[in-house]
């Protein structure tokens, strides 16, 4: 029976909470917001101009690496995405290691369990991973310069106590033993993290969010009326049941509209009010994709003799039979075409400093390149920014903020989600 036939027509609507954007922070909102308790009773839709599946560049989530890494210092300034990093870990964490349904509801499991015992689920998990782009994997972490990271125990590292196998890497040892290390590195570190696919994690998420009942609305929205246009807009769109996802359904009339959820990324600059839309700035980065998973995840950053913006990544997409080679954080570049000789340079470190080995399957040896791809990280000043909008209700309707996470987009995605609920509850 159609929620909107006359048969239903006595009950009263649910209240709407609407999301804009359908990256991997609005689809792990929706998820949160659906499973709950507190704003599970909401109707949840997003509007989005790209979903899973597309690869426009102005659409970053597809293009991420990626990996768990978080690049929060232990500066005060850093205590949310710190929180919100965590959180995601555990929620990784138990999401591979559950026997059930997964989703992103609050972990019931220890993140802390031995690392023995990951690494046995990780054995037995290969169909939930192939399924879902998530995987344990091991990550070696090098720098080739002094940080303030850098202490011999490896306390200048916050989640140290978090990550499952943290260890300080003896480099001398380690390449005593035949195992890669880049040849100026310094320091370096290995722990067991998550490596992931971007393109099919979306597609899981996207997946969850309808099956929580959840609806995606998919439409351009015009932005010229700022910020308030933007929720009119939306308002008229879900109000007249506007057309759904690729398949044009109608949709039709829901209740009152509660909240938005800003998860726009850098595409809020084009309606949040000029002292915001300021703070936006992208960060290019360019990679290589190419055939085969590597075994381990590598980064090496502050390489010497190497421009600040360009480090050194390898890290496997699960599922995919591909791996990416990166890369490079060039901020406030719009560039969209590929630099060619950047695209060399990656390769050649990697190979020159001996990491995934066993993907040089190509003629002479070298890598099965994929292709290349350029993606635009939502950077802002500040830190990201997941807050009430402080200027009260926009046309009776609560507006909450959650963009602006730079490269941390899905490392802290359940950890905003979350947070974006605890908004929401206060707001009741």
């Amino acid at each position: 029976m159609s929620p909107f036939s006359p048969e239903t027509a006595s009950i009263p609507p649910q209240k709407q909470i609407l999301i804009l954007g359908a990256g991997v922070t609005g689809l792990s909102t929706a998820i949160s917001l659906l499973t709950s308790p507190s704003t599970s009773h909401f109707r949840i839709t997003i509007i989005a101009t790209h979903l899973p599946g597309n690869f426009s560049p102005a659409y970053t989530s597809p293009w991420a690496g990626g990996d768990w890494h978080s690049h929060a210092s232990l500066s005060d300034e850093d205590a949310d995405v710190r929180k919100w990093d965590e959180r995601t870990y555990e929620a990784w964490t138990e999401l591979l290691s559950s026997s059930s349904s997964p989703s992103n509801s609050k972990s019931k499991s220890n993140p802390k369990d031995p690392p023995s015992a990951q690494e046995n689920e990780c054995e037995t998990s290969t169909g939930k991973e192939t399924s879902i782009g998530l995987k344990f994997t091991t990550l070696r972490y090098f720098w080739g310069a002094s940080t303030p990271a850098i202490r011999a125990d490896g306390s200048g590292i916050w989640f140290s106590r978090l990550v499952h196998d943290f260890h300080v890497l003896d480099l001398e040892e380690e390449r005593r033993e035949g195992r890669p290390v880049p040849r100026d590195a310094v320091f370096g570190t290995g722990f067991r993290s998550m490596t992931f696919d971007p393109p099919l994690y979306l597609e899981y998420l996207l997946g969850r969010v309808r099956e929580l009942g959840g609806r995606v609305v998919r439409v351009r929205l015009e932005t010229e009326g700022g910020l308030e246009g933007v929720v009119k807009e939306m308002r008229r769109i879900v109000g007249e049941g506007e057309s759904e996802d690729e398949e044009k359904e109608k949709g039709g009339k829901g209740g009152e509209l509660f909240a938005v959820v800003n998860c726009a990324g850098l595409s809020a600059r084009h309606f949040l009010p000029s002292d915001e839309a300021e703070k936006l700035f992208p960060i290019r980065g360019q990679t290589v994709l190419v055939k085969g998973e590597a075994r381990d995840a590598y980064t090496y950053v502050s390489i010497p003799s190497v421009s600040a913006d360009e480090m050194l990544y390898v890290i496997p997409r699960p599922g995919s039979g591909t791996t990416v080679l990166g890369g490079c954080k060039q901020t406030g570049s719009f560039e969209k075409g590929v630099d060619e000789e950047l695209g060399e340079r990656i390769m050649q470190r990697v190979m020159s400093d001996g990491l995934a080995e066993e993907l040089r399957t190509g003629v002479g040896g070298s890598f099965e390149i994929v292709r290349h791809q350029v993606g635009f990280r939502p950077g802002r000043r500040g830190g990201p920014r997941v807050e009430v909008e402080k200027g009260g209700r926009i046309g009776g309707i609560w507006v909450v903020h959650n963009y602006g996470h730079g490269g941390g987009g899905f490392q802290a995605s359940v950890g905003c989600a979350e947070r974006v609920v605890e908004l929401v509850g206060r707001l009741l």
